[in-house]
């Protein structure tokens, strides 16, 4: 068997060898899909939304068809201020719906503040998405379309994606040096207790606003999916 694999992208973000109806070829399904993330902020902050490009496609090691590596990469990230929630809203809609992103994606926002009411906004015109509100403490929990999510273990998740290479910035990524520093602005204290707290810094972009959609989106990667895709295996087959 060749091990260059002929590949079928699905609509829905399934990705799926193609077997040409050999029944010694193992036909596994793999996946290609995005969380877009995004921060709303008050009508003088800025509002961000940050794409996760989230991938793991069938490859042929030599002698069977299994699944690769997953591979997550921070594909876009863009900022804006100036404008009304109900355009917010739109803007979402148009960029979880735009090219690549459409029938595969995962719209994932801030809840907290703001990001309630327009999440309620989104409610009202049944588009699907998940609202994560920031809590203290170390656990999770989802109740509908919310997710309570302590803020320090999201920001450990999305420290230990990247210290792993499991999460990395796309080569061109615009605002990437934004990013970068409004994550540096998010900081770990120790209390008088005991207890790991994060505290946040004002940094010169603002207030954190694409930090805190990559933090989301990389959160919703790491715990609101499905974390393995099943392999089937043909038995008996040479």
């Amino acid at each position: 068997m060749s091990s260059v694999l002929n590949l079928n992208y699905m609509p829905d973000g399934r990705v799926i060898n193609e077997t040409g109806h050999d029944p010694a070829i193992e036909r596994v399904t793999g996946f290609v899909r995005y969380f877009v993330g995004a921060d709303l902020g008050q009508a003088n902050d800025f509002s961000s939304a940050v794409v996760i490009k989230d991938q793991q496609l069938p490859v042929h090691d030599g002698t069977r068809v299994k699944l690769g590596p997953r591979e997550r990469t921070v594909v876009f990230a863009d900022k804006f201020r100036g404008v009304s929630y109900v355009d917010v809203v739109d803007y979402l809609i148009r960029l979880r719906n735009a090219p690549p992103f459409g029938g595969k994606s995962e719209l994932i926002i801030d809840g907290t503040s703001i990001g309630r009411v327009v999440s309620d906004m989104m409610f009202e015109q049944s588009v699907d998405h998940t609202a994560v509100q920031m809590t203290g403490g170390q656990e999770w929990r989802r109740s509908g379309r919310y997710v309570n999510a302590s803020k320090t273990l999201m920001i450990e998740n999305l420290a230990v994606l990247f210290a792993s290479d499991d999460l990395k910035f796309a080569h061109d990524l615009p605002l990437r040096s934004e990013i970068e520093e409004d994550l540096a602005s998010f900081t770990t204290q120790t209390t008088a207790a005991g207890n790991q707290i994060i505290t946040q810094s004002r940094n010169a972009s603002g207030h954190g606003d694409t930090g805190i959609a990559l933090i989301v989106a990389a959160f919703a990667s790491q715990y609101l999916t499905p974390q393995s895709i099943r392999v089937s295996k043909l038995v008996g087959m040479y």
